[in-house]
């Protein structure tokens, strides 16, 4: 192994650290999906010694910039641009599903819909909820 490959495969450990790089979360996604290094890479369509650059790579921004993106790291690590986007989707999916803190910058903000009640909307009337204790209670009919 040459020097330059040893002091890539440094860095991409040192990286993991850092959650606006790939490294952190490649690794976990590699670990949760016990992935070798071939077998991740060949899941990319790339060579096993891309994967240290692949880690060293920014995320890619949310759309729609994703696609741009993506591309571009394919093209500089030589991987198969499907293959790399199946494993990117995959990691923002994880991470947004386990709540990670970066995972709102892989993923972008969320949208959250609000909505202005009325005052008699609030205790439930003008939507046909019961708001008294006996609704409960079968009626009797």
């Amino acid at each position: 192994m040459s020097d330059f490959v040893a002091s890539l495969d440094r860095l991409a450990l040192l990286a993991r650290a850092r959650p606006n790089l790939l490294a952190g979360s490649l690794a976990r996604y590699q670990e949760q999906e016990g992935l070798s290094d071939s077998q991740l890479a060949a899941r990319l369509g790339c060579e096993v010694e891309a994967l240290a650059r692949l880690a060293l790579c920014e995320r890619p921004r949310p759309a729609p910039y994703f696609a741009g993106d993506a591309e571009r790291i394919a093209g500089y690590i030589h991987a198969d641009l499907k293959g790399l986007v199946q494993v990117l989707r995959a990691i923002e999916v994880r991470e947004a599903l386990s709540g990670r803190a970066d995972a709102k910058r892989a993923v972008g903000p969320a949208l959250l819909a609000a909505r202005d009640y009325d005052e008699d909307e609030k205790d439930g009337e003008d939507q046909g909820i019961s708001t008294d204790s006996d609704a409960d209670e079968p009626e009797n009919g």
